[in-house]
């Protein structure tokens, strides 16, 4: 699942900058009412992609000397679009 995720995220990993340091944010829209547990999305969406950017030379490691935080938030219910966002800021 990892090789799958990297690969369908490749396009938008390469249009970004080589980070330094970053702070990585996700917001978490579900598919429907039926409560989910933010740790499960929120952990895997985040090391996979951690790894995809280190992987794709955007970021030299994901240690915390290089990703000092991470947030994960729920937004909300998106049933016709129900995703997980992520916001990437350069510290």
């Amino acid at each position: 699942m990892k090789v799958k995720y990297k690969r369908t995220m490749n396009d938008q990993i390469s249009g970004l900058p080589k980070f330094t340091k970053i702070s990585f944010t996700m917001h978490v829209y579900a598919p429907n009412k039926r409560l989910l547990d933010l740790g499960n999305v929120g952990s895997i969406t985040e090391k996979f992609c951690l790894d995809a950017l280190v992987e794709l030379g955007k970021l030299e490691d994901d240690n915390y000397l290089f990703v000092p935080e991470t947030h994960t938030y729920f937004k909300g219910i998106d049933k016709d679009n129900p995703r997980v966002d992520i916001i990437i800021k350069e510290l």
